[in-house]
């Protein structure tokens, strides 16, 4: 095979990589269910990304001594959530996809840690981070919560929509 034609299917290949990316997240934003979760700020900047906000959510803290998982050892789990009466809550956690009654979905997430004190797993969803315009930051940052919409698919897969002030 000729130089040229392996140099063209390795580009080929990344630009299937990258548009493959990009039409997992557009899938989650039109099919998923939206969801509305309380979220508050932890840091709105990083020299090297550019302005953003950590989102810490109330569903980010999860029950679930019950499951043995090792305490700083990271693992995938699902956690439940039903909609309560204006934010979504958590109703479990399971290491394995759970069984659904009528009104509840599942998020994936990835246990951080356990804390002993709390008797709660700490679980990061992939949607910690926010982007946002230039100059507001800052004022972000002192916001003292968000609304946080986020679309969830049939997967388990989050993205967020949008926040905003409660």
């Amino acid at each position: 095979m000729k130089r040229s034609y392996k140099i063209g299917i390795i580009v080929a290949l990344q630009v299937l990589f990258l548009f493959s990316m990009i039409g997992f997240r557009h899938y989650t934003l039109s099919a998923g269910t939206p969801v509305l979760l309380k979220a508050a700020p932890v840091d709105p900047w990083d020299l090297f990304r550019g302005e953003y906000v950590m989102l810490e959510y109330d569903i980010s803290w999860v029950r679930g001594e019950d499951l043995g998982l090792e305490s700083y050892r990271r693992q995938d789990v699902y956690v439940v959530l039903e909609k309560g009466e204006k934010y979504w809550n958590t109703a479990g956690l399971y290491l394995d996809k759970p069984d659904l009654i009528y009104g509840q979905i599942f998020i994936k997430g990835e246990t951080d840690y356990f804390d002993d004190f709390k008797s709660k797993y700490h679980v990061s969803y992939g949607i910690e981070s926010y982007y946002v315009e230039e100059g507001t930051g800052r004022e972000l940052q002192q916001a003292k919560g968000f609304d946080a919409q986020i679309k969830i698919d049939r997967f388990g897969n989050a993205v967020i929509e949008k926040i905003t002030p409660p």
